[in-house]
């Protein structure tokens, strides 16, 4: 009876390391990426808090774990730091672009706005999505960015490119060689500065 009592608390053991092996584990190896990529994703097009409960629930379930946690921390600040590089590059943006500088200065005042918010959510055990030094470090970015597109859309000196039938006008008024006029229309050529030769149709007062 003895021996029998023995023998079941001896695989009582086993199967209780066994389960807390395999919980340390799965724990170890945890693969938290795709989580975070589908909750930051959603609420940077949402901009709704509650898309980042996953994140928040994350940082919770592992709060004695730091690795994971610095790991969750590292890979949102790196998801949020593409996102500035993607909207600093989405845009041609110059002073003789001013709709496309007006356009980005918003949506970068929108991305700082979100960026914020997600910096001052926390979890219950007082854990942020990105660490205070990479907030600070996006947020400046993203100030600096702001304050020069500013600049130029508040410049005097700020225009539009021409459209094209502003374009062809304007090529138009210099062009030589019009030939085949017919009511007041003719086919014209403009050159530019590599004396390249362009064939137009222009409205011209041909005298003959």
């Amino acid at each position: 009876m003895k021996k029998g009592i023995i023998k079941l608390i001896f695989v009582i053991m086993i199967v209780v390391l066994i389960i807390v092996g395999k919980n340390i584990i799965d724990k170890k190896t945890f693969r938290y990426e795709e989580t975070l990529e589908n909750s930051l994703s959603s609420y940077m097009v949402s901009g709704n808090a509650s898309d980042l409960d996953p994140i928040v629930e994350l940082l919770d379930e592992y709060a004695n774990d730091k690795d994971i946690r610095n790991g969750i921390q590292s890979y949102s600040y790196s998801f949020l730091g593409d996102w500035y590089t993607y909207l600093d590059g989405k845009f041609d943006c110059d002073r003789y672009n001013l709709n496309s500088c007006e356009v980005q200065l918003s949506e970068f005042e929108v991305l700082n706005s979100k960026l914020e918010n997600l910096y001052s959510i926390k979890s219950e055990e007082g854990y942020s999505i990105i660490v205070t030094s990479a907030y600070n470090n996006l947020s400046s970015e993203g100030a600096k960015k702001i304050e020069g597109l500013e600049k130029i859309v508040n410049s005097p000196n700020a225009t539009n490119p021409d459209d094209i039938e502003e374009e062809r006008v304007q090529k138009c008024a210099v062009a030589v060689d019009c030939e085949s006029c017919r009511d007041g229309v003719c086919t014209c050529y403009y050159l530019d500065e590599d004396r390249n030769r362009e064939e137009l149709t222009c409205k011209k007062d041909i005298t003959n």
